[in-house]
């Protein structure tokens, strides 16, 4: 079967309130399908991008193996999805990708038009701004990027992603001493400062290497050396940074400031029931099991609050542990068994809060060798 496929985006502001708008006519100019979507505070690119793809997508769903006309009258769209221009902006990127696979089950040709002549997409558009979305609500479903994997569940919720990055080295780090959160709070050492340096830098070629947007905000836990670890990165991507509690380091009680070495020669069988244990915690500190909910619950909440976006978070070792055994679903013994150097970067990127994929784990590479 034959289609032409009107597509248009809206954003008021540029960023702003943003919402795309397809209309779909079969070969006898017979109307078949409106669809218009909500898509939060947006650019008037990206709206655009999601209004083809949404229209292909039903298409594909519906009709398979159709021929269409896509007519847009946004040059820069139907330029970059020819091949004839270069996608520099990540979010645009992977929307790039996402389209241009579509297009490969179907036989599509593109058509730039003046403005004039594709009122019906734009009065689609303007109409999901002003009454929320309309059209069908299964073909409406899935999100307009999806996993890398055609082999992973296909998705419904827009991904965030997120960049792990550990603090870098502290005097207590470098001595190799027990620092959690209910202890001594030390600075970076002058190795560290370089590693936090090193870090943000490598985090945005990670991302740029992976088709990933760049940081749009820092989360970190509160205590100094991710803190201070969490400017460099802040600074490098001129971004806001917002302490959050949750993700500060387990709390070792009394066993802060010693060596485990020390630990073992003194409190053998505390040492003995806390390993490979959830639940036992050091006197006076935390057990795992505490550790995971708070974390879990700062995670989710991220999730939510910057759906579509990516942002850094920096922490320590044990809440990295926990945010990749959740976004792996693993054992509890990924609890001890992954490893995150001082200022390395990973990289997971959640549709929702129970599925992620997962990009890089300890990078290290941009870190000096000792």
């Amino acid at each position: 079967m034959n289609f032409l496929l009107y597509a248009d985006g809206a954003s008021r502001g540029n960023p702003g309130p943003a919402a795309y708008g397809a209309v779909i006519y079969d070969s006898a100019g017979n109307l078949v399908a409106e669809l218009g979507e909500n898509l939060g505070i947006r650019t008037n690119n990206y709206a655009e991008y999601q209004a083809v793809i949404a229209g292909l997508r039903h298409i594909q769903l519906t009709w398979p193996g159709s021929e269409v006309l896509v007519r847009m009258d946004s040059k820069l769209v139907v330029e970059q999805l020819s091949g004839r221009w270069q996608i520099k902006h990540p979010e645009l990127r992977e929307l790039a990708q996402e389209a241009l696979r579509i297009m490969r089950s179907l036989s599509v040709k593109l058509e730039w038009v003046p403005r004039e002549q594709n009122s019906a997409a734009d009065s689609a558009a303007n109409r999901a701004l002003d009454d929320g979305d309309f059209g069908d609500s299964v073909k409406l479903s899935l999100s307009a990027i999806q996993p890398k994997s055609i082999r992973s569940p296909r998705q419904s919720t827009e991904p965030t992603t997120f960049v792990l990055i550990r603090h870098g080295h502290t005097g207590l780090t470098e001595a190799n001493l027990i620092s959690g959160s209910s202890g001594e709070d030390p600075t970076l050492s002058e190795l560290g400062f370089l590693e936090a340096d090193l870090a943000a830098k490598a985090a945005g070629d990670l991302l740029a290497r992976f088709g990933l947007d760049d940081v749009s905000t820092v989360l970190h836990s509160p205590q100094l050396r991710t803190t201070q670890t969490a400017a460099a990165v802040a600074k490098h991507f001129e971004v806001e940074l917002r302490g959050d509690a949750r993700f500060k380091e387990i709390g070792f009680g009394s066993w802060e400031g010693h060596s485990m070495a020390e630990m073992e020669a003194s409190s053998a069988d505390e040492i003995s029931r806390w390993r490979g244990s959830m639940s036992a915690k050091p006197p006076g500190g935390e057990s795992v099991d505490d550790l995971e909910a708070r974390v879990r619950e700062a995670l989710v909440s991220a999730i939510e609050e910057f759906n579509g976006q990516t942002i850094a978070v920096v922490s320590h070792m044990m809440p990295l542990r926990a945010i990749l055994r959740h976004a792996l679903g693993g054992p509890a013994s990924l609890s001890w068994t992954l490893q995150f150097a001082p200022a390395s970067v990973s990289i997971v990127r959640y549709f929702g809060p129970n599925f992620a994929e997962v990009f890089a784990t300890n990078s290290c590479q941009h870190l000096p060798t000792k």
